[in-house]
């Protein structure tokens, strides 16, 4: 039974014995029992709208404006089907279709929301990549000042280079969509200065299509596979495609590969097989890395990877150097090979970027690659390749982080949850989808904050009491609101943990959050640290300063 037939019960006896309750003290004789009767009789139900499918999806789709799915025929093929009579297996014809979820109107559905216009209107910063807005490719096409159209098109390397009409194996002589180099000579090219490297374009683009036209027994021709239908779009053509998938580049593919041959490195040199996982496993990953942790590294395994997924592999590469590097000595080179690639993927994670450090990344990447090569005999991965290219796609389109598939990935969740109808499966699938967008968007607050249990404690009964009244401009003998954490944009902050506060001389500043304040907002009480940056480590090291405090607000 749902929730609305059980309301729907418990509302309908509720009305039924009240009415008899009522009309039990109201003598029969009165003249006002009719009145009382006719009050009761007039009772509407108030989950009319609402006791069947077809009706709440109804009334929902009304309320907030859900962009339907539409079901396109693509054409017919034959099949057998088992008939439920007979028991024999009869041929029968059955319709190809597939769902499209139409575009134009899911994002004016999203502007709708004024928030969202709020953002794409806030002011940018014009010495930093932010979003795509902020990259060459959007500020130099002539459609996006006024009009829209296809931007980039998204997705993991395997599917962009189907999409895209190039080669759909990495084992390709020419398999980078980006690029004319070989899978040879991509062993000795580690940046797009080298004067060997021929970058894809339109033109060269062309001649690849005709050469593939007037030869047609030829399968590929320098990594093209065929024309896109996409370059039939009159502002769109698949040379100008910059996406990168850090996730499977980096979390699932180079950042594996290189904790594999630094365990199998440091196993044979430094420290015993066994201990790897052991410090691996004991190691405390902190609170906001609780549900990241690595749970099984398996060093035995064919191939490069390890066994985890990208968000373990996210949090193991950050802390490798705090769990092994008391055992690795100061200026071993396998171990800077790690240093090198935390400092890479700090810039290619993060959400703005600046000039400065795009060609500060592209010099770091040209330097990792030489170093891997100078210490293993074994070859660079194509997407070891790949990172070649992320300063200028970075330059073009903005931080890689905001197309990255990671994104794509949970959406998955939501689709492998149990579905009662298996008729139809897809179908079912982009309704449900459909009305839980059109619920998100419609009760979304962007930038909203959750907090913990708050409670009303004195002021005057708090430690640094008159530092407090003085900054929040509050009398010291009233109350305030205190919570124990509270979570903006998905990240957590709780009393204890220590957060970054502001750049001086180009060094960041660190804070200890002693307590959380809401009045007007959200405020942090921070105990400030001097840090110094220790590169073996890859980590700062912190000292908690007496009687520095400052008063923070989070939306700052």
């Amino acid at each position: 039974m749902s929730v609305v037939e059980s309301m729907e019960d418990f509302v309908n006896d509720f009305h039924t014995s009240l009415r008899e309750n009522v009309l039990n003290v109201v003598p029969v004789d009165s003249t006002s029992r009719s009145s009382v009767e006719e009050v009761f009789n007039g009772f509407n139900n108030p989950f009319s709208d609402f006791n069947t499918d077809t009706k709440w999806r109804k009334y929902f789709s009304e309320k907030w404006g859900v962009v339907e799915p539409i079901e396109i025929h693509l054409g017919v093929r034959y099949d057998s089907r088992r008939n439920k009579i007979s028991g024999m297996y009869e041929q029968t014809t059955v319709n190809d279709t597939f769902i499209y979820i139409p575009l134009l109107k899911t994002l004016e559905f999203i502007f709708r929301n004024d928030k969202v216009c709020n953002l794409i209107q806030e002011e940018r910063q014009s010495d930093m990549y932010c979003d795509f807005c902020d990259g060459q490719y959007y500020k130099k096409h002539p459609l996006y000042s006024i009009f829209g159209t296809i931007s980039q098109i998204t997705g993991d390397n395997l599917g962009l280079n189907s999409i895209l009409g190039y080669v759909e194996s990495f084992s390709a002589k020419h398999y980078c969509r980006l690029c004319l180099t070989d899978k040879v000579l991509a062993q000795e090219v580690f940046s797009e200065d080298d004067p060997r490297m021929i970058l894809r374009n339109r033109n060269l683009n062309e001649e690849h299509y005709k050469y593939l036209a007037d030869n047609p027994n030829e399968n590929s021709c320098y990594g093209v596979k065929r024309n896109s239908i996409l370059n039939t779009l009159t502002y769109f053509n698949v040379s100008d495609n910059f996406v990168l998938d850090i996730m499977h580049d980096i979390l699932e593919g180079v950042a594996q590969y290189e904790v594999k041959l630094l365990f199998e490195y440091m196993s044979c040199n430094l420290i015993s097989g066994d201990s790897i996982p052991q410090r691996l496993y004991a190691f405390n990953y902190g609170f906001l890395e609780r549900n990241n942790r690595p749970t099984k590294v398996n060093l035995q395994q064919a191939g490069n990877n390890i066994g985890l997924n990208a968000s373990q592999t996210w949090c193991l590469i950050k802390n490798i150097p705090l769990i092994f590097g008391d055992v690795v000595p100061v200026g071993d080179k396998h171990w800077h090979l790690l240093l090198l690639l935390l400092h890479i993927v700090n810039i290619i994670f993060s959400p703005c970027i600046s000039e400065g450090m795009i060609i500060f990344l592209k010099h770091l990447i040209k330097e990792h690659h030489q170093l891997f090569k100078d210490l293993y005999p074994r070859n660079l991965i194509p997407k070891h390749h790949l990172m070649i290219h992320y300063p200028e796609c970075i330059r073009q389109i903005g931080p890689l982080i905001h197309v990255w598939t990671m994104r794509y990935e949970a959406k998955h969740r939501f689709f492998k949850k149990n579905l009662k109808n298996f008729k139809n499966l897809t179908k079912s699938l982009a309704k449900k989808h459909q009305l839980a967008i059109a619920y998100h968007w419609e009760s979304c607050t962007i930038r909203g904050i959750e907090s913990g249990p708050v409670s009303n404690e004195l002021l005057s009964d708090l430690e640094n009491s008159d530092f407090i009244s003085e900054q929040l401009q509050i009398d010291i003998s009233s109350e305030v609101m205190v919570t124990p954490w509270v979570k903006c944009q998905g990240t957590e902050y709780r009393s204890g943990l220590v957060v970054f506060l502001e750049f001086v001389d180009d060094a960041p500043v660190f804070g200890k959050i002693v307590k959380i304040f809401i009045k007007d907002g959200i405020y942090f009480l921070v105990s400030c640290m001097e840090s110094e940056f220790i590169e073996h480590l890859h980590a700062f090291s912190v000292v908690e300063q007496e009687h520095c405090l400052v008063l923070k607000n989070l939306r700052n």
